[in-house]
């Protein structure tokens, strides 16, 4: 009985350790990306949270960039730049980001055009 016990425990433990690992990657594991800034600086509004309840003195402008991966694949994720007195992007500038699946996990920060791969300038200039 302890046997039959112990191979359900491990089994669970096997198959939870395997979703986590999915959901981890997913998620927060970083692939470097490049994006180019909209022309249009999107309106300033009130920062609101999860709740819906606006957060008091924090204002934001919500952006949805195109990323293009190192690895070809081009991705559409959201960002908000957002603080007391946040500055927007600079329209048309090019941004380098770590992305994962589902998020911006950190950046994006500034990058000159001539240090984004050949590869993702072909692909940054078809959007």
């Amino acid at each position: 009985m302890k046997k039959i016990i112990s191979l359900i425990a491990l089994l669970i433990l096997a198959v939870g350790g395997y979703f986590g690992w999915q959901y981890y990657t997913q998620t927060y594991q970083g692939h470097p990306a490049y994006a180019v800034i909209p022309n249009q600086v999107p309106k300033r509004e009130a920062t609101v949270d999860d709740n819906g309840k606006k957060v008091a003195d924090s204002y934001s402008y919500s952006y949805k960039l195109h990323f293009v991966r190192t690895d070809g694949k081009t991705e559409t994720l959201p960002y908000e730049v957002m603080g007391s007195d946040p500055k927007p992007f600079t329209p048309n500038a090019t941004v380098k980001a770590e992305i994962s699946d589902k998020r911006v996990v950190k950046g994006p920060n500034y990058v000159s055009k001539d240090k984004v791969p050949d590869a993702v300038k072909d692909k940054l200039n078809q959007k």
